[in-house]
């Protein structure tokens, strides 16, 4: 299996991290240009802002230095040059003892400054002003630039990684999907980050997972359809075999096929009505009853059928229940269920049908008195094709009667769920909302 995070920086791949990487670094780096700009902006203005403070401590350092190389005269000659411009602040130069040797006594109340000149005297400069700019050696603008960006390519990269990684691994996944590697599941993969990114990788495995079983499902049907179709054609075969060697038994085995017949449309009629339901609600027909109503005719016919067998059927029903739905896959819902309970139920036992309505929708229970089903296997009973009496003869159903059941109340809006019965045999609980959930949510009127 080949590794996402090993293809990261190959040529030609990894746009998102580039992406994000040139924009995340190229962003840091210039909110340090702009940052270092503005700081020597900022100390530019500064000094534009005390100009007089700015000359004079270029003065004062022009005179320290003329002292230091050049002697007492050419200071003084720069000194008194200076003060005799009258815009300027005043300077004076005094001797160690205090003696003046050049400038006004005003500037004898500021700013002073000790220097000692090449002969070893020292001498005092002295301005009015309170200070002086000094000149400094600024540090290069190189540095915290250097410096932020190192520090910006180091982030830039880590979070255009962390952001990548993820995004690149449910890409890998979306291509093991698509060759059909169902059991592709990512969430695992993302350690334990708590993010969108992780959550979206929680919402592809259970997309995964569902078309799993979608998957699986249909390959376990399209394999019990051609079983379930091959015993009644491998018996019309084996008929029309037989009325060729013997044409004498030709009415029995015409009865035979005719037989065999029926079965086959009888399956493909229910395999329609499941395949219908499987695409949706929406492409059968909707009608407003009341589905007490419809649920007591069904009770009826299906007491009629169960006497013949020492059995029975009975409905208690607290009140009508109207609403616009499939009336005619809920009624093969209903029978199917019921049918079921009765073909089960021990033989003079009546199987108990109880429906409730309030607030909540409408709640249908079918208690059986047979011999029940394991609690394994309460939930797979609704799958198409299963039988658990192994041993039932051919007609005794196709095992699409609960299947489709289910899937014409789960497209309602409702829930089938088979519980043990405390008697010991078999309850199967249907539940449909109050609200039509599937089109126009008309509320159903109990």
């Amino acid at each position: 299996m080949p590794n996402p995070v090993s293809r990261l920086f190959r040529p030609g791949r990894g746009g998102l991290f580039w992406k994000l990487f040139l924009s995340l670094w190229l962003a840091m780096v210039l909110s340090f240009v702009v940052g270092v700009f503005y700081l020597h902006l900022a100390g530019y203005r500064d000094a534009m802002d005390n100009l007089d403070s700015v000359r004079t401590g270029v003065l004062l350092s022009t005179a320290e230095g003329l002292l230091k190389r050049s002697g007492t005269d050419a200071a003084v000659a720069a000194i008194a040059d200076w003060n005799a411009d009258p815009a300027s602040p005043p300077v004076a130069l005094l001797t160690d003892d205090g003696r003046r040797l050049v400038g006004s006594p005003a500037a004898l109340t500021g700013y002073r400054r000790s220097v000692q000149a090449d002969d070893g005297r020292r001498f005092m400069l002295v301005t009015a002003l309170d200070s002086v700019w000094t000149l400094k050696p600024q540090p290069s603008i190189l540095i915290p630039l250097v410096s932020g960006g190192l520090v910006a390519l180091l982030f830039s990269s880590l979070l255009a990684w962390y952001l990548s990684r993820p995004l690149r691994t449910l890409s890998w996944a979306l291509h093991a999907v698509s060759r059909g590697d169902f059991a592709t599941r990512v969430r695992h993969r993302m350690g334990g980050r708590r993010d969108e990114i992780a959550a979206l990788g929680s919402d592809f495995d259970r997309m995964a997972d569902r078309l799993q079983q979608l998957v699986e499902g249909r390959q376990r049907l399209l394999h019990d359809i051609s079983h379930e179709l091959r015993s009644p054609l491998t018996r019309m075969q084996a008929a029309i075999g037989l009325l060729r060697q013997n044409p004498g038994k030709t009415a029995a085995m015409v009865e035979r096929i005719d037989r065999e017949a029926d079965r086959l449309d009888t399956m493909v009629g229910e395999l329609l009505t499941l395949a219908r339901l499987e695409v949706g609600s929406e492409v059968i027909s909707r009608e407003r009853v009341d589905l007490i109503e419809l649920l007591a005719a069904i009770v009826d016919d299906a007491a009629f059928e169960a006497e013949a067998c020492g059995r029975g059927v009975r409905l208690a029903a607290d009140g009508p229940f109207v609403c616009t739905v499939a009336a005619e896959v809920l009624c093969r819902a209903f029978e199917n269920i019921i049918r079921n309970a009765v073909k089960f139920t021990a033989e003079g036992t009546v199987v108990e049908v109880t429906a409730a309505t309030g607030r909540g929708g409408l709640r249908v229970t079918v208690v059986d008195y047979g011999p029940g089903v394991p609690e394994d296997m309460r939930d797979k009973i609704f799958e198409p094709f299963l039988r658990l009496d192994a041993t039932a003869p051919a007609t005794a159903g196709f095992g699409l009667g609960l299947a489709i059941a289910r899937r014409a109340v789960e497209s309602h809006g409702g829930t089938v769920l088979a519980t043990g019965a405390p008697q010991g045999g078999l309850a199967i609980e249907i539940t449909l909302p109050a609200v039509d959930q599937l089109r126009s949510r008309t509320p159903c009127q109990s």
